[in-house]
């Protein structure tokens, strides 16, 4: 019986868990189990995955400080959203 008890106390608390964190990303604070994946850009996850890399390769920190100077040259030249093709 009392692990009955404690199995419900669990189950109670994971549910009251799960919907503080809902309201919390319904106002907008977080990004839970609903938020729509075609938020997540595409050309924001390769550079995170490629710093990850340059601490275990060096020749991948050539890559990433490449790719950072050609995002600040677009930035700079007003081209941030661009199709990807050089100025």
């Amino acid at each position: 019986m009392k692990w009955l008890l404690v199995g419900a106390g669990i189950g109670l608390l994971a549910f009251a868990l799960d919907r503080l964190l809902l309201g919390m990303e319904w106002r907008g604070w977080i990004d839970y189990r609903r938020t729509n994946p075609g938020r997540i850009h595409t050309g924001q996850v390769g550079p995170a995955f490629l710093a990850i890399e340059s601490l275990f390769q060096s020749g991948a920190r050539h890559a990433l400080e490449e790719r950072q100077a050609v995002r600040t040259e677009r930035e700079a030249l007003g081209d941030a959203g661009g199709d990807g093709s050089r100025p």
